[in-house]
């Protein structure tokens, strides 16, 4: 027990750190809200899409592709998303919480933790792996979190259309998809990317993580935590709590091997994604709400990841 204990210090210890080492930046004033906002949109429109594509693109797609934990793990980002909007509205009267409740409790930060989380417990073969899984998952988890806003939402300017659009033109998705294309291409023809740009491209995805984890931590707000203590614990305990304790053993009972487990942890267990943030903001729904839910959902995930990991570990799922 204790060398699973050490396996999950070593797996989340290192995030833990670099999200306090952002807060602390913060606090020290050695940024400010306008550098972190500049630094999330360079992040997550040039960063993250990059390292997409690398660890996508520099893998032999037809020996990593696991279409049956791609299918699994979206089919139960829609059956999550379903089942709570059947559930929210019967205890949340205020239509502007009930969108932001619903993708807050199903929707995964898995980009920012899965990579990592796949290295750490995986080996490069796990982050590579999370790399296709996210290929596919964000995209999905993207377009259910448009609808249960879209849906709930009283904007004026709202439009399903434009929104979905967005998806399609989001970087991260785009970083994704040419990833695929462009290993399908590679390991059908032998084409290789010349090494001054893969060296660039490895070095530019080696900045994304950590400096993304730095942005997190820069951006919690504790002050205003558990203003809405009452809606926000739903959320936040759905997702890091009870969501992961009912599907990780599901996905054991049906096969799935070690590292398919690695990756489905990261799925279930990993908290709300900051950009539900923004996202309810354009839809003029509760994104104060939003930002309570990221900031506690993300402090209480440090420790019930932690625990899960131990707990899967003993277990021999992961």
């Amino acid at each position: 027990m204790l060398n699973d204990l050490l396996f999950s210090a070593n797996v989340i210890v290192p995030i833990f750190l670099l999200i306090m080492l952002g807060y602390a930046l913060t606090r020290l004033k050695v940024w400010d809200a306008h550098f972190l906002k500049i630094a999330n949109d360079v992040c997550f429109k040039a960063l993250l899409p990059v390292l997409l594509f690398y660890n996508v693109a520099s893998a032999n797609i037809f020996e990593v592709f696991d279409g049956k934990l791609i299918v699994y793990a979206c089919l139960c980002a829609c059956a999550l998303c379903g089942l709570l909007f059947l559930i929210v509205p019967l205890f949340v009267k205020d239509k502007k919480r009930r969108g932001v409740m619903i993708q807050g409790t199903f929707r995964s930060n898995f980009l920012l933790f899965g990579v990592p989380l796949g290295l750490s417990i995986g080996g490069a073969a796990g982050s590579v792996l999370a790399a296709v899984v996210a290929s596919f998952y964000v995209p999905v988890i993207n377009m259910l979190s448009v609808i249960s806003l879209y849906v709930f939402s009283d904007a004026e300017n709202k439009s399903l259309k434009s929104a979905l659009l967005g998806i399609v033109k989001n970087p991260l998705v785009i970083g994704g998809v040419s990833g695929l294309v462009f290993s399908f291409i590679r390991n059908s023809i032998g084409f290789e990317i010349l090494t001054m740009l893969d060296t660039t491209l490895f070095n530019i995805k080696s900045i994304a993580t950590p400096l993304a984890f730095l942005i997190l931590g820069g951006d919690l707000k504790f002050g205003s935590m558990l203003r809405n203590v009452k809606y926000s614990a739903f959320s936040v305990l759905g997702k890091t709590v009870l969501i992961p304790a009912v599907m990780l053993p599901i996905s054991a009972l049906l096969g799935f091997d070690s590292l398919e487990m690695a990756i489905l942890l990261a799925v279930f267990a990993t908290p709300n994604a900051v950009s539900s943030y923004a996202m309810a903001r354009n839809y003029e729904e509760d994104y104060e709400l939003a930002g309570e839910i990221i900031t506690l959902g993300t402090l209480i995930s440090i420790f019930t990841i932690f625990v899960f990991i131990t707990v899967t570990k003993y277990l021999g799922w992961i």
